[in-house]
């Protein structure tokens, strides 16, 4: 079943069109995502753990990569907050409401890329969030269809690691900043 993503303009906002994801990364279109950071382990020193999940090694995008907690495009009729909650529960196993997420900021984010001999252009306007609930690995229900396993790390070493730019991470060194800023703001 073809899923098909609003089109949008760089501000977010929906131009009244939908467009199927293949054709949609083909030509570039503007679309919308929400990331969601999960962390833990808060120390008094503003250090805390982010969690990580690698994407499956046949992803169509970025394969085997490390990447955001939980993102996902956002489908016709979404809004991003209904994109965050969808795609915790389908990746995470995660059953949250609004209240639990905090807003951190709204970017833009995008370039071509090559994946298997083919150029994959995405261009999205992403809404990024921080959840705040306490989770553990323990408990969580992955998608195994999208994520190979998830991983926990020291926020300053995969910060290190993107500006090293280690091409095991997936990751906008930009949007990994402001979001160390804005959680460490917050907590």
């Amino acid at each position: 079943m073809a899923e098909y993503f609003e089109l949008l303009d760089e501000e977010g906002n929906k131009l009244g069109k939908t467009k199927e994801r293949e054709a949609v990364h083909r030509d570039g279109d503007i679309h919308g995502g929400s990331h969601v950071w999960v962390i833990r382990n808060i120390q008094s020193d503003g250090s805390f753990q982010v969690l990580l999940q690698r994407r499956r090694r046949d992803k169509d995008s970025f394969p085997g990569c490390l990447d955001v907690s939980c993102a996902g495009h956002m489908t016709a009729g979404e809004t991003f907050i209904s994109t965050a909650l969808r795609e915790l529960e389908e990746e995470l196993g995660i059953s949250t409401v609004k209240k639990h997420l905090k807003f951190l900021f709204k970017q833009m984010v995008g370039g071509t890329f090559d994946f298997y001999g083919t150029p994959f252009k995405n261009y999205e306007v992403n809404y990024v969030y921080l959840l705040d609930l306490e989770v553990s690995l323990d408990t969580l229900y992955y998608q195994r269809e999208e994520i190979e396993e998830l991983i926990w790390m020291d926020v300053e070493e995969v910060y290190k690691e993107l500006l090293e730019d280690n091409p095991e991470f997936c990751i906008w060194p930009e949007e990994f900043r402001k979001f160390m800023e804005s959680t460490r703001r917050l907590i």
